[in-house]
């Protein structure tokens, strides 16, 4: 049996969380959500989570386990309190490390290890849409057919899904020939054994702690020959407010993980790979809605483009090629050029922007935070073609992703020959 003091002698979990780990000794299953302040929806996401256990897996001894940040909310109260199924135990903890997401995922995998678990959940906890057979569809790959890693695809609003469709998915589908349709997903299962393994990934004081977690996670999914499969959940809602901000943490963060694994995996992506097909399971994807829209308008997203424009004027002529920056500002220009941002154009951008993230002498984050203004002007043109339907926006989405992988060469050819030092002119 395993010492408990060489277990936590290097710990993710804070004292109380070790203690009741120690308690419970053993389960089949953790239930894993991080949250900050989220008292709002929790409740939903506890009694979703605690049903599907009770109905689908009776005899598993399962643990729900909440990684609380620091909430200053009901959050933790709900949590304490809220009733749970008979063979479902409870564990609210805070976690050591940078404060976030991939932190508090780090300490439930650490839960996982502990109790010699078979299968991990990590659930956001802000979903609006949960339902309790979302457990069994998670679990099943895992326990049944061998899999060490389940990603869900989700019908869901474009604004709420925008960074994954927009960026990761075309950027994944185009280095790695990646079909990985949400590679930023938010929730994910995964075997015990693997969760073992990237709790000692050397990773967790960079923004993997933070909102990078869910991209880190696909990419070496993807490029480490994971055997993982893609969940069909149907539809997606948060209960989460979103604003068209010019600074946005988790933006950077998410962003700029996805950059930098870049130049880990710099070798494999040079090279025309075959493709990385991970198989669906599940017959959640068909929704009721015509069409989903989210908390951002598209004026909002034009008045953010407009103003970042003014703001990172200097910035983007040291960051994309020349012909880009004079497109871009034609664009900036005229009253209706943030909804006719074209997808090549959008394609090369971000090729532009993360060749400099990982070979220029400019601080990164700034680097990613230049594009978000950028990123709002594309999804405002999404989000005037497609008028939100969800059939259109498919379209348009794969559409993307096949002008990013035609443009890899351009990629390929910015970064070989790229020059730091050399200021605007040479690219």
């Amino acid at each position: 049996m395993t010492d408990l003091r060489e277990l936590f002698l290097e710990s993710a979990l804070k004292l109380d969380g070790q203690r009741r780990v120690a308690e419970i000794g053993a389960a089949d299953m953790v239930i894993g959500i991080p949250t900050h302040k989220n008292a709002s929806a929790l409740a939903r996401v506890l009694d979703a989570a605690s049903q599907g256990v009770q109905k689908y897996f009776p005899s598993l001894r399962a643990i729900i386990a909440v990684m609380d940040g620091g909430s200053s909310d009901e959050t933790l109260q709900i949590a304490a309190t809220h009733p749970l199924a008979s063979n479902v135990r409870r564990l609210i903890a805070t976690y050591h490390g940078i404060p976030g997401k991939g932190s508090a995922v780090r300490a439930i995998f650490e839960i996982a290890r502990s109790v010699n678990a078979r299968a991990v959940i990590v659930l956001e906890s802000d979903l609006a849409s949960i339902e309790p057979q979302w457990i069994s569809k998670f679990v099943a790959p895992i326990l049944n057919d061998g899999f060490d890693l389940a990603i869900p695809t989700y019908w869901q609003p474009l604004v709420e899904g925008g960074i994954s469709d927009l960026l990761a998915y075309p950027l994944m589908h185009a280095l790695y020939a990646s079909d990985v349709r949400t590679p930023m997903p938010g929730e994910f299962a995964i075997s015990g054994a693997l969760a073992a393994r990237l709790y000692e990934r050397d990773v967790w004081e960079t923004d993997v702690a933070r909102h990078g977690l869910d991209i880190w996670l696909t990419t070496v999914a993807v490029n480490e020959n994971i055997r993982a499969c893609q969940l069909r959940l149907g539809t997606k809602i948060h209960d989460a407010r979103q604003v068209a901000a010019l600074v946005d943490p988790a933006f950077v963060q998410a962003v700029g993980t996805l950059f930098r694994m870049m130049e880990v995996y710099r070798r494999r992506w040079v090279m025309i790979n075959p493709p990385n097909a991970f198989p669906f399971f599940g017959d959640g994807a068909t929704s009721n809605a015509a069409r989903l829209g989210g908390q951002i308008t598209q004026e909002r997203l034009i008045e953010a483009f407009q103003a970042g424009a003014k703001r990172y004027r200097r910035f983007w002529r040291a960051i994309v090629a020349p012909t880009h920056y004079t497109h871009v500002f034609e664009l900036a220009n005229r009253t209706t050029g943030a909804i006719n941002f074209p997808a090549d154009l959008w394609a090369r951008i971000v090729f532009d922007f993360a060749v400099v993230y990982n070979k220029g002498e400019t601080d990164p984050d700034k680097v990613a935070s230049a594009l978000l203004p950028l990123y709002y002007a594309r999804l405002a043109t999404l989000l005037h073609e497609t008028h939100s339907r969800l059939d259109a926006m498919e379209n348009a989405i794969h559409a993307q992703a096949k002008i990013f992988a035609a443009q890899k060469p351009y990629l390929i050819q910015r970064w070989d020959r790229f020059v730091p030092w050399a200021g605007e002119g040479v690219r």
